[in-house]
């Protein structure tokens, strides 16, 4: 049998390939656009996520293109203006991207924009087919994905949905019993067990976003939490919420153990919480507090139990859920959830993409740069990407366009020249796929396999021509221009964000 990993690796070679096969055999010129738009959707957390980014790539292709024309018919001759304006709907741009829910739209917009208004040589005609070969791109890549995904293997993400949803009242259920064992002197306690207790809920409360995207997505294949979504918000809510109160739990808790240990033997790690509880209103307060999400935890789970059993007639009167109450509604969670970073922050940003994008443009106008236009393009596709990533990530995803682009380039000079049929492109493009997505399948290295992925494309698009080419330099040049564009940007997030 095969595990999950491998059928999710095979689901996207099989559509990759497809795409890329399809679009060449229609005769469009950029087979690499397709196939990039499938290794995006299949880098999403479940096919609802997928269908939702598929949504905003198409909208956001259309938006975009839309901005390219405008600016390429007002701006084409005004070069200062044309760039002045760039950059700034670059900075506009990323101060958007923070937003959870339109945040990838906003991104996909400014990308489109920026691979029409420069792929296209700054020429009406040649924009307008350069539009309409990204929309067909990008159509082709989520029909391919879609087939595949929903008839090869499929998973729903209700199943994901009710799966998560069990393991944290589990969880839940069991850190409410251990820490009331701790509160009757049953267990002994520490600091750093109170820091894991608290790090678990810290995963917990992601999990919880996580769920709540689902819910704000569209059903694919379950229109039985289609029916229950209202319930099942209620109880995500519920979650949270007792999240929440163990957190604060913890932290009165922490406060007490800590300085019980400040007076203990140093050897003494451990010591009793009921004997450390300095008076009874503070014992009290602590078993009030743990009791309510005792009780809560509790009342989750029959709720739960009730929904999973149930078909869509759902008695919305019910004892069960009418005594489940909550402080915050659906709305109000989501839009706490929602602001990612202070204004004041995410402008910082902004105005920090706008410098790298200047700096870019005037390294590209006044040093002799290759490949014409390929420099910029890449310095504004990346510094809109990477503003928001921590350094450590970023270093990961240079060690990654090292190694895949190392492999790729190697592939492409002593394999891809002998190819002489299409089924051979497809078959070498679906094993490095499948051995890419299988050797990454880990989360850690979730980044790793789209860097790959892509690179694997854009390393090897002259191959993908109707009339195939095989240059090394072009290769070369572009993975120079790549690094040196992710350096630009990292010298102005190192001097103004990190310094």
């Amino acid at each position: 049998m095969l595990g999950i990993a491998t059928k999710e690796a095979i689901k996207v070679a099989l559509a990759f390939t497809s795409a890329i096969v399809l679009a060449l055999l229609f005769g469009w010129e950029k087979p690499y656009w397709a196939a990039i738009t499938v290794v995006t959707l299949a880098a999403n957390e479940s096919y609802s996520h997928s269908i939702q980014a598929a949504q905003n790539r198409i909208m956001g292709t259309i938006v975009g293109a839309s901005i390219a024309i405008a600016m390429i018919a007002f701006f084409a001759q005004e070069r200062m203006l044309f760039i002045g304006t760039f950059i700034l709907l670059a900075g506009i741009s990323t101060v958007m991207s923070y937003d959870r829910k339109h945040g990838y739209f906003v991104r996909i917009t400014f990308i489109v924009c920026t691979l029409i208004c420069f792929m296209g040589s700054f020429d009406d005609i040649t924009s307008v087919n350069m539009i309409f070969l990204r929309l067909q791109e990008t159509l082709l890549g989520v029909v391919m994905f879609s087939l595949v995904y929903r008839f090869v293997w499929p998973i729903n993400s209700e199943v994901n949905f009710y799966a998560q949803h069990n393991s944290i009242t589990e969880q839940l259920t069991e850190l409410v019993a251990e820490l009331t064992d701790c509160l009757n002197g049953k267990k002994e306690v520490s600091i750093d067990q109170l820091l894991a207790h608290q790090a678990n809920l810290a995963k917990m409360t992601e999990s919880i976003k996580s769920q709540s995207l689902i819910l704000d997505l569209p059903s694919a294949g379950s229109y039985q939490l289609s029916h229950q979504r209202k319930q099942w918000k209620l109880l995500t809510i519920a979650s949270y919420e007792t999240i929440e109160r163990l957190t604060q739990w913890l932290e009165q808790a922490k406060s007490i153990v800590d300085s019980a240990d400040a007076d203990a033997d140093a050897e003494v790690i451990k010591v009793s919480l009921l004997q450390a509880v300095s008076n009874e209103d503070s014992l009290i307060q602590l078993n009030e507090k743990l009791m309510q999400s005792a009780s809560m935890v509790t009342r989750i789970q029959v709720a739960k139990d009730y929904l999973l059993s149930t078909s869509t007639r759902i008695d919305k009167n019910s004892k069960t859920f009418t005594d489940i109450n909550v402080t915050l509604t659906w709305q109000e969670l989501v839009k706490q959830w929602d602001i990612a970073l202070p204004l004041s922050l995410r402008i910082k940003d902004g105005l920090i993409v706008m410098a790298a994008l200047a700096t870019s443009f005037a390294l590209w106008i006044y040093t002799p740069l290759p490949n014409g236009y390929m420099f910029p393009m890449l310095s504004a596709v990346m510094a809109v990407n990477l503003i928001a990533l921590p350094k450590f990530i970023v270093n990961e995803a240079l060690v990654g366009i090292c190694i895949f682009g190392a492999l790729v380039t190697l592939e492409y000079v002593f394999i891809m020249p002998s190819f002489t049929e299409v089924w051979h492109l497809a078959m070498f493009y679906f094993v490095n796929i499948v051995v890419i997505w299988r050797l990454c399948a880990a989360p850690q290295l979730a980044l790793q396999k789209v860097i790959g992925a892509n690179l694997l494309v854009v390393l090897t698009m002259s191959a993908l021509h109707l009339t195939p080419s095989f240059d090394i330099t072009v290769s070369l040049n572009m993975l120079v221009q790549v690094f040196m564009a992710i350096a630009v940007v990292r010298f102005f997030v190192g001097v103004f964000k990190e310094g």
